[in-house]
Parts: C-alpha cells; structure tokens; sequence
C-alpha cells in the first residue's frame, strides 16, 4: 500500500498532476458527495503514513477525524460572485462568492442530535468523499493533504416525516478559503486505496448505567451497557475494555463479564466505602484513549457514575 504523500492527485492512468488547459490524459472529476470527514481546525493527514483503514480507525480513535456518512441531498448554495460594473461600462470583480452547501441524511432523530453538537465556527476543516470513494481536500502550507477550512458548521431544524415524505437530518457549511477549492485541490481516486471511504462508519455511543447503587464494603459493581442509537444490549467486549475510578483516582477492575445477562456486566473492583464515587466508561487501556475497537467497529461512552451507599 502507498503512503499518502505518493497518491496525492494521482490518476489510475499514471499522470502525476493535471496542469494547463490541455485535454489529454485522465480529468479528475469529482461526483456526488456521499460523505464528510471532519477535522480540527489545522490538522495535517500524515503524508508518511499509509492511508489505509487502520490509520483512518486510529486518527478517530484519537479524536483527529469525525466521519458524516449517508449525505442524501447535497444543495450548493455558493452565492454568485459579485460583479461590479463602472460609468464606461467596464466591469471588474469585487467580490467572490464563498462555497456552502447543505447536507440532508436520513440517519434517524440520534444522529439528528449528534449534527447539532457539531454546530460551532472555525473549529473544523472539511474533506470530502464521493458516491465513487474519490476524497477531495486541500494543500497545507507544508504540501501534506488537510480538509477545506469550515467557517460556519450549523445543523439545520428537523424535516418532519410526512404522507409522502421521510424524515430528514440536515447541517449547513461555508467554507472560507476558496482557492483551496478553486487552486489548491488535492484529489485522490479511489483505485489509490485498498478499503471503500465510503465504508468508513463514525464512533458509535454506548450508554453505561449502574444496574443498582453500590453498596459499603461490596467488591463488585453491576454496569448495564446499551447502544445509544436504539437502546439494543451492549455485549461482546472484555472487563479490560473499562476503566474504573473511585473518587477521580483508577480503581482498576480485576475480573467481570456480562455473561449471565448479555449487556449486564458485573466486575470484581476493590472494595467501596461509603460516599466514595465510582465511575466506569469504555477505555482502551492499551493506548490510553476513550475509545474502543470491536470487531473494527468504533465505540465509545460517557463516563457513568454512582455514589456508594
């Protein structure tokens, strides 16, 4: 596999770049927008790095790359450059209209609350991926790919479902830099990669609950895990998978499963006196992040907590 600093704007027919107003060789045509990727503010894809699924897993892992699959209806609402036109006639540019765009997804009311939470200003660059897996980004000052600069990130109102309609999610973008767009594209095809970008599923939510109030001088505590998309059970991960503290300090967990009642896990802790704090979220002790891997699939949670009785 290629690093990404040797596919950037490489075609599967072998040119290198597309320069000039000449026709031949292959022409990067970017399709239909399927997907967003998101990135703080300024972040750099790692041009050393193979640019594969598990760099893709280990850059949302860290926090670095929020994904929106599922866009539906992709609306440019790019306003018209503003022409301005003197006595004689003559007309020059006074202004260039900045690129926005808005998304719809029918992904469902959670989702609908996750695009709100992304609502902000200046926090994000955008990279975007199409209905034929083809990524679209920027040059950084260092050559490397980045996402377009994102201005306004604002989730829209809910579309209600009606007799003839689905329910829709929606957010709204302005991109701020349009020579990103207009001259310093990069663009990867899709044939440069070894896994489908439009494959690539966000962080999943995880809501943990204790199962009952834990008790002074008890040595387990009970934790019932649900998806927070559908409220389904939670199972499959080890007692290694969670951390544990006890007032703020880690109290680690020395055994427990759910295999009484799948998604009801009991774990061994050292014993609780009362008033103490437990608290418990998903880890990956490993690497030392609040975020886990399951059969390749991303998980997370909110920290629960109880105070011992």
């Amino acid at each position: 596999m290629a690093t990404l600093g040797s596919i950037l704007n490489l075609l599967e027919c072998g040119s290198s770049a597309v320069l000039g107003t000449g026709t031949k060789g292959c022409k990067p045509f970017f399709k239909k927008a399927t997907a967003i990727w998101f990135t703080p503010q300024g972040f750099k894809f790692d041009s050393t790095q193979e640019f594969d699924e598990t760099y893709i897993q280990l850059l949302q892992a860290q926090g670095n790359l929020i994904v929106l699959k599922g866009i539906r209806t992709f609306t440019d609402n790019t306003p018209d450059d503003t022409v301005e036109e003197l006595e004689d006639g003559t007309k020059q540019l006074a202004k260039l209209g900045l690129y926005e765009f808005a998304l719809q997804f029918i992904n469902g009311l959670y989702f609908n609350a996750a695009l709100h939470s992304l609502s902000s200003f200046a926090n994000y660059d955008a990279t975007f991926v199409d209905r034929e897996g083809n990524l679209l980004g920027t040059t950084a000052i260092d050559g490397s790919l980045k996402g377009f600069s994102v201005g306004m990130l604002q989730a829209t109102k809910l579309t209600w479902a009606t007799d003839t309609t689905a329910q829709r999610e929606g957010i709204m973008m302005q991109l701020t830099e349009r020579a990103e767009i207009d001259s310093d594209f990069y663009f990867i095809q899709r044939e440069q990669f070894d896994f489908n970008p439009n494959l690539v599923d966000g962080i999943n939510e995880v809501t943990l609950a204790y199962d009952s109030v834990p008790a002074n001088a008890a040595t387990t505590i009970t934790v019932k895990a649900t998806m927070k998309q559908d409220g389904s059970v939670f199972t499959g991960v080890l007692y290694t998978d969670f951390l544990h503290t006890i007032d703020g300090v880690e109290s680690a967990i020395t055994a427990g499963d759910d295999t009484a009642t799948a998604g009801t896990f009991v774990f061994t802790v050292p014993a609780l006196a009362t008033n103490e704090v437990s608290a418990i979220e998903l880890y990956d002790n490993s690497n030392n992040r609040d975020v886990i891997a399951l059969d390749s699939v991303l998980y997370k949670s909110k920290l629960a907590s109880a105070t011992v009785v």
